[in-house]
C-alpha cells in the first residue's frame, strides 16, 4: 500500500509500533506512578485491541498490571482486584450469550490469564511483603520492649547493690575513720598536756602515723564509696563526670602507704614517667586499682627490703610492675607487720587480672624468675580501651 510496511493486513508499521511505544513508556513509570501508567496502559490496550489486537501490547500490560497490584496505593491494588475480575466475567457473558459459547468460554480464559493473573500475583506477593513488615515491626518493638525490661532490670540491681555498699561497707569504714580520729585526738590530748617536746615525740611515733593513715584512708575510701553509691543509683552509667582516680595520682598513693611501709621496715622505689599519656579514663581507673591492690598485697605479705613500685609506656601499652621482697635480707621470713590487720581471702590477684582482662590487657604475679627471692606483679594495659 503506497510503499508503507504492512503487518497484519493493511496496518501500517507506524500504528503497530505507536501502541508498543507508548506502553514502554508507561513501563518506565510503573513503579514510581503506577496509576498513570496502569490508566494509559488500559487506554492503549483497549485502542489497540479494538484496531488490531497485536500480542506485543498486551504481554507489555499484563507487566503493568502487576507493578501496579504491587507497588500501587492500596485503593488502586483494590480496584485492579474488582476490575480484573469484572471485565474477565463481562467478556465471557457477552461472547457466550452473542456467539459461539466454547469459543467465548475459551476467549473468557485468554482474558482472565491476561487481567486476572498478574493482578492477584502481584496482590499476593505484596501481602506477602506486608506480613514481612509487619513482622520487622513486631519484632524491633519486642526488642525495644527486651532493652526497656534489661535496663529496668539492671537499675533494680544497681539500686540494690548501692544498698548493700552503703550498709555493709560504709559503714565499717566509718567506724574505722571514727576509732582512727578518736585515738589520733587522746594522742594528741595526752601530748598537749605533756608539753611540746613529748608532742614532736608523739609525732615521731610510727603507730601514730600508722593510725594517721589509717584515717586518711578511710576517709578517703568512703568518699570513694558513697560517690559509688551515687553512680549506681544513677541511671546514667559509668560516664558521668565523677572523681575517678588518675594515673598522675600514682606519686600520691605511694607517698599515702609510705608511713604503713616505714613501719614494716619498706622502702619503697618508684620509677614513673615525667608526663603520663592520655589514655581512657577506664585504662586509668583500672592501672590506679592494680596499683593500689599490689601496695596494699606488698604492705601485707612483703618481707622488709625494697620495693619497686614503675610504670613504663611505650609501643602503645601501659606496663605496671611491683615487685617485692619475699624473705628478709638476712635470710630469715618476715614477722607479721603492722599494716596486716586481717588475712586475705585471695580475692586481690583475682580481681587484678579480671580488670586487667576487661580493658584487654594481660597480668600475672608470682615469684620472679631474674630475681630470686623476690615477688613480681606485672600488668601490661592497651593505651585505648578494647570494646
Amino acid at each position: 500500500m503506497g510503499g508503507s510496511q504492512v503487518m497484519g493486513g493493511d496496518i501500517p508499521a507506524w500504528q503497530a509500533v505507536l501502541p508498543v511505544v507508548v506502553l514502554c513508556a508507561a513501563t518506565a513509570l510503573r513503579s514510581a506512578r503506577p496509576a498513570p501508567a496502569v490508566a494509559v496502559g488500559t487506554l492503549t490496550v483497549i485502542v489497540e485491541t479494538m484496531s488490531s489486537g497485536g500480542l506485543g501490547p498486551v504481554l507489555i500490560y499484563t507487566d503493568l498490571l502487576y507493578a501496579a497490584a504491587l507497588y500501587g496505593a492500596p485503593w488502586l491494588c483494590r480496584l485492579l482486584q474488582t476490575g480484573s475480575v469484572t471485565a474477565t466475567l463481562a467478556t465471557t457473558v457477552v461472547l457466550v450469550l452473542t456467539g459461539d459459547r466454547s469459543e467465548g468460554v475459551t476467549t473468557g480464559v485468554i482474558v482472565a490469564l491476561v487481567l486476572i493473573s498478574p493482578v492477584w500475583t502481584g496482590v499476593l506477593i505484596r501481602n506477602h511483603k506486608e506480613r514481612a513488615d509487619t513482622e520487622r515491626q513486631r519484632a524491633a518493638q519486642i526488642n525495644r520492649l527486651a532493652e526497656l525490661d534489661r535496663k529496668t532490670v539492671l537499675q533494680t540491681e544497681r539500686t540494690r547493690m548501692a544498698r548493700e555498699l552503703h550498709d555493709l561497707v560504709a559503714n565499717h569504714l566509718s567506724a574505722i575513720a571514727i576509732h582512727s580520729s578518736a585515738v589520733l585526738s587522746l594522742a594528741g590530748t595526752k601530748g598537749e598536756k605533756d608539753g611540746a617536746g613529748e608532742e614532736a615525740g608523739a609525732e615521731e611515733d610510727p603507730v601514730l602515723r600508722a593510725l594517721a593513715v589509717i584515717r586518711e584512708n578511710s576517709v578517703q575510701g568512703l568518699a570513694e564509696m558513697r560517690r559509688m553509691v551515687v553512680l549506681l543509683r544513677s541511671d546514667r552509667g559509668m560516664d558521668d563526670d565523677w572523681d575517678r582516680p588518675q594515673l598522675n595520682a600514682l606519686a600520691s598513693l605511694v607517698e599515702q602507704a609510705r608511713p604503713a611501709a616505714d613501719a614494716a621496715a619498706l622502702t619503697l622505689h618508684t620509677e614513673f614517667p615525667e608526663y603520663f599519656p592520655e589514655v581512657s579514663s577506664v585504662i586509668e581507673v583500672t592501672a590506679y586499682r592494680i596499683v593500689q591492690e599490689a601496695l596494699t598485697n606488698v604492705l601485707k605479705h612483703a618481707s622488709a627490703g625494697r620495693v619497686h613500685i614503675r610504670c613504663e609506656t611505650g609501643a602503645g601499652q601501659l606496663t605496671l610492675s611491683v615487685d617485692s621482697p619475699l624473705t628478709r635480707p638476712d635470710g630469715r621470713a618476715r614477722q607479721r607487720p603492722v599494716a596486716q590487720l586481717t588475712t586475705g581471702a585471695g580475692a586481690g590477684l583475682a580481681g587484678m587480672s579480671e580488670r586487667a582482662a576487661l580493658v584487654g590487657g594481660i597480668f600475672d604475679a608470682g615469684p620472679d624468675r631474674t630475681a630470686p627471692g623476690r615477688w613480681r606483679v606485672r600488668a601490661v594495659l592497651p593505651l585505648t580501651q578494647h570494646s
